[in-house]
């Protein structure tokens, strides 16, 4: 008998689907709720259990809109507030944004019930869960791609935490959708698989809990990162780079007696050739004491006219240039198309051109593996700097954000790439949260939000591979797609 001939139906059916996407959104930071991952996902599962294509179709996509319209709002205040976009133009863009988020869940849902719908309950259920992981995959590439709000990383601060240096984000994902294939067992009063299920995963987890491949570097690092907490308004001010400059080398002087000393994303709203003179007086100052400064600036190419949203180390003029870029806010996508948006919104450096390489930047006697902003949530990107990288900086710009969910998601996402590939991580912001994470994905040092001031502490570098960083997503979606595949041959089967 089919999960769903006794469950809700219809229009009630839709609507706890929404509320099972939105309640998803309390799993993930600030709130850290973990074991909402998969109570909210077996409810989904469960009432899609039954369904035809067009009503599943309608809960997916409900699903969809409560998971993205609850835990991506905040691009409405990054385009307001910050881009200056009219009221009509920011709620536009961000309906739309949500409304093509949801299309990810909804199309899993409708070939669950359009391809799937006759194969055994369990079958049905772990091809379901394969396809979750295989979709979010795809989010975090197609178009540029969306890698947030991803279901692995609820694992971070759970026990179950050894499964993202294991199997990476997409392993840790499909290990949440499994343990809410499970709990439908279980609902369903199929008791052995599902506790079968339960227990391999709990084994399983606590297996990796013990795994330690990785060595420390022969010494510490004693870090220093200036928040300077400028607002974006007095930022691009008419005396703005004066004012950023004079804020940050005043509080850099007072760091103390550090290696490295780090400045955010475009801490100094200006091209480097256009301050290269006090930064590098600052820098000789500073290397007296035996500090090296590394900031995130603009940089640009005459030649080619190029202009890049950068990391430079000043003692060495080393310099990582950003390779992924975000769309309508560093870049147009299809510009000739919507050349009028760009009429509509005011977003300063708003044409970047994307860096290349592998991000590796020698400084303070290591190799360092150099993310900017938005970058840190696309693994492949940080996972090219290693094993070379002993550890990871990332310099960001969260004021776009404002007082938001995704600052705190931001920050959850920086400490799921140093767990998952098992280095510590420097992340400098503009306006907070300015972090020292280690290799345990565990925070050491942190600064506030909306707030001033010089935070510094230790990280310890690394050395080696994790599995994850080593073979990066593929066995977990290779997983996925066999969990997938009996479900496709059986759709012409007996019904469970």
């Amino acid at each position: 008998m089919r999960l769903g001939a006794h469950s809700v139906t219809g229009w009630p059916a839709t609507l706890l689907s929404l509320l099972a996407g939105a309640t998803l959104v309390l799993a993930f930071a600030p709130f850290d709720h973990y074991l909402l991952a998969p109570l909210s996902l077996a409810l989904w599962f469960a009432l899609l259990r039954g369904a035809g294509p067009r009503h599943a179709l309608r809960h997916g996509y409900a699903f969809g809109l409560g998971l993205f319209g609850a835990g991506a709002n905040w691009i409405f205040n990054s385009l307001l507030i910050f881009g200056e976009a009219p009221l009509v133009v920011a709620t536009l863009i961000t309906a739309l944004f949500v409304l093509y988020l949801a299309l990810y869940p909804a199309l899993l849902a409708w070939i669950a019930a359009r391809l799937f719908g006759r194969a055994r309950l369990l079958s049905w259920l772990l091809a379901l869960a394969g396809g979750f992981v295989l979709l979010e995959a795809l989010r975090g590439w197609f178009l540029s791609g969306f890698p947030w709000l991803l279901i692995g990383h609820t694992l971070l601060d759970s026990p179950a935490r050894g499964w993202l240096p294991v199997a990476g984000e997409a392993g840790a994902g499909l290990v949440v959708a499994l343990a809410a294939v499970a709990l439908v067992l279980l609902g369903a009063r199929r008791f052995v698989a599902g506790l079968v299920l339960l227990a391999m995963l709990l084994a399983s987890s606590a297996g990796n809990a013990l795994w330690n491949g990785l060595q420390p570097a022969p010494s510490a690092l004693r870090v220093a990162i200036v928040q300077g907490n400028i607002e974006q308004s007095r930022k691009w001010a008419d005396d703005g780079i004066d004012y950023a400059l004079s804020l940050y080398s005043g509080l850099s002087r007072e760091a103390g007696d550090v290696d490295l000393l780090v400045w955010p994303e475009t801490a100094i709203p200006a091209f480097y050739f256009e301050v290269y003179e006090p930064l590098e007086v600052l820098s000789l100052d500073l290397e007296a004491w035996g500090t090296e400064l590394v900031t995130g600036i603009f940089d640009y190419d005459p030649a080619t006219r190029a202009m890049y949203n950068s990391i430079r180390h000043i003692p060495s003029g080393a310099t990582y240039d950003k390779r992924q870029l975000v769309p309508f806010g560093e870049f147009l996508p299809f510009r000739d198309r919507v050349a009028w948006l760009d009429r509509l919104l005011d977003i300063p450096m708003s044409d970047l051109t994307p860096g290349t390489g592998s991000g590796r930047v020698a400084m303070a006697g290591l190799v360092a593996g150099l993310s900017v902003c938005y970058e840190a949530a696309y693994s492949r990107r940080i996972r090219a700097a290693l094993p070379e990288a002993g550890f990871l900086l990332n310099v960001s710009n969260d004021a776009w954000f404002g007082d938001t969910l995704a600052p705190h998601q931001h920050l959850q996402i920086a400490r799921v790439r140093a767990l998952e590939m098992g280095r510590p991580l420097i992340r400098a912001t503009n306006t907070g949260v300015s972090a020292l994470i280690d290799a345990d994905g565990r925070l050491t040092a942190r600064a506030g939000l909306f707030t001033r001031e010089v935070l510094t502490g230790e990280i310890q570098p690394r050395q080696g591979y994790t599995p994850a960083a080593r073979f990066g997503p593929w066995p977990a979606l290779l997983v996925a797609l066999l969990l997938v595949l009996p479900a496709g041959r059986a759709r012409r089967g007996r019904a469970a």
